[in-house]
C-alpha cells in the first residue's frame, strides 16, 4: 500500500476541507465592523440547526437586491418594504416559536421576529447599495433606511411618538424622551448577542435546555466581560442541575457586577445554596 493510500485517500484526490466552525465564524463576524449581518446571523442557524444551506440563503438575498425596483429608489424604505412583502411575504411572528428567530427559516416562511426581519432588511439593503441600520429599541428592533426609521415588519415609518410608545410597552411606562443610545446603529456584535438572548429565552421557555445553554454560551463568548451574561448563564445552569458551572458563573457575576446591582441579594442567596450543595 502506498503512502497516500495508507493515509486514507486515493492518489490525486484533494481531501475535502473541514466545514467551518459556526461559533468561530460568528465571533469573527462580531469583530468585523463591516460584517454582513445576514451572513453572521446564518452562523447562529448553522450552529443550532441541521442542514442549513447558507449559500442558498445568501443567493436569495442577492436575487432580491437585484430585483429591487430601481425606479422607486427616491423612497428606498418603501421600495424595500414592497419587495420584501411581495417576494417573501415578510411579516411579524411571536418570539415563542424558535423558527421565527433563524434567518434561513424566516426567508423560507416569511414570519419572523423584528430582529430577524431587520437582519433581512439589512442584508438586502447592503447588497442593493442602500444604507440600512439596525435600531435596537427597548423590547423592539426597527431599521433606519436612508435616515428614516421604519418598522421591520411592515416598513411603515415610525416617528418619535411611535418610538416612545414602543419603548413604553416594554418599560411599563412611556419615557419622557428617546434615549440617544436607542437610536444609535446597533453593531453586529450587539445584534448577534440580542438574537442569542432571544433564543436563550425561547428555548428555556420550551425546556429545550441544550439549545438554551448553547445560546447562553454564545452570549458569554460575544460579551465575556459583561457580568449579566455570566449571571444569566449561571442561573440557567442552576435550573439545569449543573451546580459547579452555575457557581462559577454566578461567582463571576458577584465579583464583577456593580455593588448596587438590584439582584445582588438574590444571586448571593443562590451562590450560598450552591456552595452548601457542593460542600
Amino acid at each position: 500500500m502506498g503512502a497516500e493510500a495508507a493515509r486514507g485517500r486515493r492518489p490525486g484526490i484533494i481531501p475535502a476541507m473541514s466545514p467551518p466552525d459556526p461559533r468561530s465564524c460568528l465571533l469573527a463576524a462580531a469583530d468585523d465592523p463591516h460584517a454582513d449581518i445576514a451572513e453572521a446571523a446564518l452562523w447562529i442557524a448553522a450552529e443550532d440547526l441541521p442542514d442549513v444551506d447558507a449559500g442558498r440563503c445568501l443567493g436569495l438575498l442577492d436575487d432580491l437586491a437585484a430585483d429591487l425596483d430601481r425606479s422607486d429608489l427616491e423612497c428606498p424604505s418603501a421600495a424595500l418594504a414592497s419587495l420584501l412583502r411581495d417576494r417573501l411575504n415578510l411579516r411579524g411572528a411571536g418570539g415563542g416559536d424558535p423558527r421565527a428567530h433563524y434567518l434561513n427559516l424566516v426567508l423560507s416562511r416569511g414570519a419572523g421576529t423584528p430582529l430577524a426581519c431587520g437582519a433581512i432588511w439589512m442584508g438586502v439593503g447592503r447588497r442593493a447599495g442602500i444604507e440600512v441600520e439596525g435600531i435596537a429599541l427597548p423590547g423592539h428592533f426597527a431599521v433606519r433606511v436612508a435616515g428614516l426609521v421604519v418598522d421591520s415588519f411592515s416598513g411603515e415609518p415610525l416617528d418619535d411618538d411611535d418610538l416612545l410608545q414602543i419603548a413604553g410597552r416594554h418599560l411599563g411606562h412611556e419615557p419622557e424622551r428617546l434615549e440617544p443610545r436607542w437610536l444609535e446603529p446597533a453593531s453586529t456584535r450587539r445584534i448577534l448577542a440580542r438574537m442569542s438572548r432571544s433564543l436563550r429565552g425561547c428555548y428555556a421557555s420550551l425546556e429545550n435546555w441544550a439549545l438554551a445553554l448553547r445560546a447562553a454560551d454564545r452570549c458569554v463568548d460575544l460579551f465575556p466581560d459583561e457580568p449579566n451574561e455570566h449571571r444569566d448563564r449561571g442561573l440557567l445552569l442552576w435550573r439545569m442541575g449543573h451546580p459547579q458551572g452555575a457557581l462559577r458563573d454566578l461567582t463571576c457575576y458577584l465579583d464583577t457586577a456593580p455593588g448596587d446591582a438590584p439582584d445582588r441579594a438574590h444571586v448571593t442567596e443562590v451562590v450560598g445554596r450552591l456552595r452548601s450543595l457542593l460542600n
